[in-house]
């Protein structure tokens, strides 16, 4: 008896999340360079030609695994972009999750280094974040928080240092490397980078400039 268009699509998004899991422990247990096709399909119980049905190659199984994990990260920007806390804040957290993100999946950040599928991925997403970050820029405006500027600009300055954190990552920079990054890039976001004295008294404590 075939199975009905509905119910072979359903089967197959298990499957496919099934794999997932599998590279995923995999990825954790022999690192980058551990997860070959033979191995996903093994852990799975499935030939490799059966696998091959579900991913035509290991780039495919990895733009999969991008978007699987791409998507809960811009949920979770999305829900911090809601909240009631002030803008500066709102960047403090899509930062720490971002630093969570890219240490928690470091080994797939290094996969996808130098994969067509990547830059496709992150094209496609980049206008999503764009559309979170934006409307928080100009909160800060609004709110005082910032001094008046293009939203838009800061928005895509922001994005950029978020880019370079899981491209530290990618590269397989140091644990230090990138938790410094990350850590300065939280300190000038919340404060600034330009220190400004007091003109009417020398002794007067400097101050860190917001944006």
């Amino acid at each position: 008896m075939r199975l009905s268009k509905a119910r072979k699509e359903c089967v197959t998004a298990m499957m496919k999340d099934t794999i997932f899991t599998a590279a995923s422990s995999l990825l954790e247990e022999h690192g980058a360079g551990g997860l070959t096709m033979d191995r996903v399909a093994t852990s799975v119980g499935l030939t490799a030609g059966s696998l091959y049905t579900y991913f035509r190659d290991k780039d495919e199984l990895l733009q999969y695994f991008y978007s699987r994990l791409v998507e809960p990260a811009l949920e979770s920007a999305a829900e911090i972009a809601k909240t009631d806390l002030p803008a500066p804040k709102k960047l403090e957290n899509f930062l720490y999750t971002a630093w969570e993100y890219a240490v928690r999946h470091k080994g797939v950040l290094q996969l996808l280094a130098g994969i067509n599928q990547d830059a496709s991925i992150r094209q496609s997403t980049r206008p999503r974040i764009l559309s979170i970050l934006v409307p928080v820029f100009q909160q800060g405006i609004d709110e005082g928080s910032f001094r008046p500027h293009d939203p838009n600009h800061t928005a895509r300055m922001y994005l950029a240092c978020l880019s370079e954190l899981f491209e530290l990552q990618a590269e397989g920079a140091s644990g230090q490397q990138v938790d410094g990054f990350a850590k300065m890039l939280i300190d000038a976001t919340v404060h600034g980078f330009s220190i400004q004295v007091s003109r009417d008294s020398a002794e007067t404590e400097p101050k860190l400039a917001s944006f």
